[in-house]
């Protein structure tokens, strides 16, 4: 926190200098009560710093005292839990303290959490104790060039730190050079996006504090009912508690209309009590004041605020990091169990793993009905969600082919694409550090069109089935390769010397092994399971054929109505159409190729499947068009 902020932070907590309002308390409040307070009613002195402001060498005193407070007992003893479910509005989205905090943290410093601490008692540390983060490197560069350009600034130790862990601090980010080199760069195509990332992280670490918007609109009178405010907004409010000698801005603002006294002084003065405790390092006091806003925000408009259900319901979904968790695992397990069967080695498991896919599939499905209720829209605008729900729709179709055909190859496909989609969804984030749309949005307004949801699922569902193709081509080749190292031949040429040298004269006769008749008949199970393979390939090849084609078609029908031109040679509508061919190319070649169809199917599988990722995570985030998500 920057001396202005500090200031203003200084300025507010002086307004606030009032006693609690013991016959008030922190309960919810009837709106028709009388807004006129108690006689007697304590206000803020003459001595208070918002009429004598405070000396900056007393600011720097206060910001040294806070910077080597021991949190220890504090973090040890401190109850959030009633604080967590509590709703904030931040982009223009209404979510829990505790989604919010995970999405900033991230934006700050490319995790959900730092050294493991709960992301959202580190959140409010920084909200409210920013002058202890100022010099702490929390700010995440992602970019290595730009690493590399910052690290010229500095000495070799560490521009060495720097380039390793790719963070920053706030304070350093302020220096004159940094900021000059920055806007220097900003121009620079390479740099560009890095910069604008360092942009926002900073931006949201400073704003913190201004955009605690946790009060509700009220319930009637209010200029935007569905516009929520940080409690220092509710300050001309209570004008009447505070004397005469205010600064200008809180003089000569307007109240906020269709909040009642007892309502902002409530809700100010709790949000005092929590800043209070926190910067005083008084664990007893802030769960106080925690208890007594959880219990009043939500009351000030119960309309406009999230259910208690929806928002614990949103606290557990993030706790199991969106069901990624719980799906991979029934996926794998699944997927162990069909492979099993599918190669004959325990066909009995079938069953137990047509149980454990349609369980994940289930699953699968619940948690995606859960972020549709959540979110308030269909799931598929971003990354994440087209990620997860091309996944649920291709394991749809897995599930019913599974159970119409009772192949093993079905479940076993469609298993690996679930399996493959949400291990990536959670993966991805730790691994890369990339957000890849975890996080709760709304669609922009063009694209929020039925056509939307048309084009997007019908693409998304062949993506799966070429995932589902790609899983049964490679276990084709694979096997036909196992089979090329180990012939049957040998196999019952080598159990007939063993069977031989034991004694067992009577199984060799003058015509060879008389294992030898157990080779046409373990070579017709070793082609027949092939041509199995192959057939429930194509199956799915040509669904995923057929679908890709339809969703293109869509997709420039959905263009035509949102950007007034159905195909503009975008970088994602030119490699879809590319994975289109290839594909077209594959049926192609599979009916005129007259020797080594299956092989040649299975290989371009895998040829069409890299061409599919490129056009869906390859163009996505590299390369620059109206599809992108860099």
């Amino acid at each position: 926190m920057n001396i202005m902020n500090i200031r203003l932070y200084t300025i507010f907590l002086a307004l606030m200098m009032i006693t609690a309002l013991p016959a008030y308390g922190f309960v919810p409040v009837d709106q028709a009560a009388s807004s006129k307070l108690p006689p007697g009613h304590p206000v803020i002195g003459p001595n208070s710093p918002a009429v004598n402001p405070v000396p900056d060498q007393t600011l720097m005193q206060q910001t040294q005292d806070i910077v080597g407070q021991d949190r220890t007992v504090f973090q040890e003893q401190i109850n959030l839990a009633p604080l967590r479910v509590l709703a904030i509005q931040s982009d223009d989205e209404i979510k829990t303290l505790d989604t919010w905090a995970r999405q900033s943290l991230h934006d700050i410093c490319g995790h959900n959490s730092i050294n493991g601490e709960d992301p959202l008692y580190t959140l409010l540390d920084m909200t409210f104790r920013s002058e202890a983060w100022n010099d702490r490197n929390c700010i995440y560069i992602e970019a290595l060039p730009l690493r590399q350009q910052i690290g010229t600034l500095v000495d070799a130790a560490e521009a060495q730190r720097i380039l390793r862990q790719g963070t920053v601090s706030p304070s350093f980010l302020a220096r004159s050079d940094v900021e000059t080199m920055l806007n220097n760069d900003s121009n620079d195509s390479v740099l560009n996006s890095s910069i604008n990332q360092v942009g926002v992280a900073l931006t949201t670490y400073q704003q913190l504090f201004t955009q605690f918007d946790v009060v509700p609109p009220a319930a009637s009178g209010s200029a935007d009912e569905n516009t929520w405010v940080t409690p220092y907004r509710l300050l001309p409010n209570i004008k009447s508690l505070l004397p005469s000698q205010m600064p200008a801005d809180i003089q000569n603002a307007k109240p906020l209309p269709g909040y009642t006294l007892r309502q902002a002084a409530s809700a100010v003065i709790g949000f005092r009590d929590l800043v209070d405790g926190w910067r005083d390092n008084n664990a007893t006091d802030t769960n106080q004041a925690v208890e007594e806003l959880a219990a009043y925000l939500p009351a000030i408009n119960p309309a406009a605020y999230p259910s208690t259900l929806k928002r614990n319901v949103e606290i557990i979904y993030n706790r199991v990091f969106n069901g990624t968790i719980i799906c991979v695992f029934l996926y794998l397990i699944s997927l162990t169990l069909f492979l099993i069967s599918a190669v004959g080695a325990a066909p009995a498991v079938r069953k137990p793993a047509l149980a454990f896919f349609t369980l994940a599939v289930l699953m699968h499905a619940s948690f995606m009905g859960v972020r549709w209720w959540l979110a308030g829209r269909i799931p598929i605008q971003n990354e994440f969600e087209s990620v997860l729900g091309s996944a649920l729709v291709g394991c749809v179709i897995g599930l019913v082919l599974e159970y119409w055909k009772k192949s093993s190859f079905f479940g076993l496909a469609m298993s690996f694409v679930g399996f493959l989609a949400m291990t990536a969804c959670f993966v991805v984030p730790f691994v890369l550090g990339k957000d890849i749309g975890a996080s709760i949005s709304q669609v922009d307004g063009v694209l929020n069109t039925y056509w939307l949801y048309i084009h997007v699922n019908v693409v998304i569902s062949s993506y799966a089935l070429i995932g589902a193709t790609f899983c049964l081509g490679v276990l084709y080749l694979c096997t036909k390769f196992y089979y090329y190292l180990h012939p049957v031949e040998r196999q019952v040429q080598s159990r007939a010397a063993v069977l031989a040298g034991a004694g067992s004269s009577t199984l060799i006769d003058s015509g060879g092994s008389s294992g030898s008749s157990d080779v046409p008949d373990e070579n017709l199970r070793r082609a027949e399971f092939l041509r199995q393979l192959d057939a429930a390939n194509m199956v799915v090849l040509q669904m995923a054929f057929w679908f890709l084609g339809t969703g293109i078609i869509f997709g420039a029908v959905w263009a035509d109505y949102s950007w007034g031109r159905p195909w503009g040679w975008d970088p994602k509508e030119t490699f879809a159409l590319v994975t289109w061919i290839v594909y077209l190319l594959i049926v192609h070649i599979r009916f005129v190729t007259p020797r080594y169809r299956p092989d040649w199917t299975a290989w371009l599988s895998t040829v069409g499947f890299a061409v599919m990722m490129f056009n869906w995570i390859g163009v996505n985030f590299f390369l620059v068009g109206l599809h992108s998500y860099a």
